[in-house]
């Protein structure tokens, strides 16, 4: 079974059977990339971050990745379907399969030895996740970015039910889910319901407006192989706010009226803040080894848009008997600009399904299910 850890991920396996059916939306893909340029020049492998994630005891291996600044000194790693104290040191290896469903990492900022960072996970029955909102294990949370508020952090969450064996055995619940968790000693503490935002993803990123009580987040929703990139908006000010949503001209109630702000390459996209710009990362559409390699990074001076062309600033390097991986999760972390004046990216490998074997007697390299960092300069994207 391959592992897998956001809805939006899965979602573009299944339409990848339908890559023949529609080539208009192929031919549109020319109109919002700029020109292939050199990516190796643009960014480069952060291998300090890189090796931050190759961990022996603890969280050894997973994917996701959302960080947030926690204001105190901290950085909390969200991550999705993990292992956990599971690295067998005489040969380098873990299960095939993960333990929990979802861990956390809490780092002191800026400190990138594995061995100072804490693994969070949960209590009761197995899995021990360290976001759950029942025992029922075939309910689960795949967690994406969060925003502080008083002494608490909320995190948003894909639900999910498993359904069946395989890889494609589980569906969305129907609406996703906000945890609490308490900043003094980390603990999840509740979960709500949000309604349903009509098929998107939200959660990207939180962004507090300076000039108001709003928190503005992005969200993205398949249209084949891209992505359409959504904005919504609510206080913070109420621990359960009213949502509302981009319609082109305004903010409005009715979620079915949200149009796009930007369009991104594939469902493995992310938006940020980066200082005074807005970020779009997301990568080359990948569902299996050899599908894609590129990096792509579009900006704009609002939130609204526009956002200019897509462009390639990144070509991941991490062949393995001359077959690139199956990868994903382009996030950025804003928080981490170096004295370089460049921004961390980190992204997903899950395997190399097709090329090599994802185990040899159930049991598996980690470096294939493992976060990559990567440093954007920021001139770049002043420049995109």
């Amino acid at each position: 079974m391959l592992k897998f850890t956001h809805k939006i991920f899965l979602f573009s396996l299944v339409m990848a059977g339908l890559a023949g059916c529609k080539k208009d939306e192929l031919k549109a893909d020319k109109n919002n990339v700029a020109k292939h340029t050199d990516a190796s020049a643009v960014a480069y492998k952060d291998t300090v971050v890189t090796n931050f994630f190759r961990r022996e005891t603890g969280h050894i291996a997973s994917d996701a990745g959302f960080s947030i600044d926690l204001g105190n000194g901290k950085v909390i790693w969200l991550m999705g379907d993990s292992h956990i104290d599971d690295y067998r040191k005489s040969d380098g290896t873990i299960p095939w399969l993960f333990q929990v469903r979802n861990a956390a990492l809490l780092q002191p900022k800026g400190n990138w030895d594995w061995r100072q960072t804490q693994t969070l996970i949960g209590t009761g029955k197995s899995p021990k996740s360290y976001l759950k909102n029942t025992e029922d294990t075939k309910l689960f949370i795949w967690p994406n970015s969060g925003y502080r508020a008083g002494n608490y952090l909320y995190i948003y969450s894909a639900y999910l039910r498993e359904i069946g064996g395989g890889g494609f055995g589980f569906e969305n619940v129907g609406h996703d889910l906000i945890s609490k968790v308490r900043l003094s000693d980390m603990k999840p503490v509740g979960h709500w319901h949000l309604p349903p935002f009509n098929g998107i993803n939200f959660g990207h990123t939180f962004i507090k407006d300076p000039n108001s009580d709003y928190v503005y987040t992005f969200g993205n929703r398949m249209t084949f192989i891209h992505n359409d990139i959504f904005l919504a908006r609510f206080k913070a000010t109420s621990e359960k706010p009213v949502w509302t949503f981009w319609n082109g001209s305004r903010f409005t109630s009715d979620v079915t009226k949200a149009k796009r702000v930007a369009e991104a390459m594939s469902s493995g996209c992310h938006v940020a803040k980066v200082r005074d710009k807005y970020v779009l990362v997301s990568t080359e559409f990948s569902v299996g080894c050899d599908q894609g390699k590129r990096i792509y990074l579009a900006t704009a001076d609002s939130p609204i848009g526009p956002f200019t062309k897509n462009k390639v600033i990144y070509t991941i390097d991490d062949v393995v008997d001359g077959h690139y991986p199956f990868f994903y999760a382009p996030i950025l972390h804003p928080e981490y600009i170096n004295d370089k004046n460049e921004v961390l990216l980190t992204y997903a490998v899950n395997g190399y399904p097709g090329c090599i074997p994802s185990h040899v007697n159930y049991r598996s390299n980690p470096d294939h299910y493992r976060l990559r960092g990567v440093r954007i300069p920021y001139s770049v994207i002043l420049n995109n």
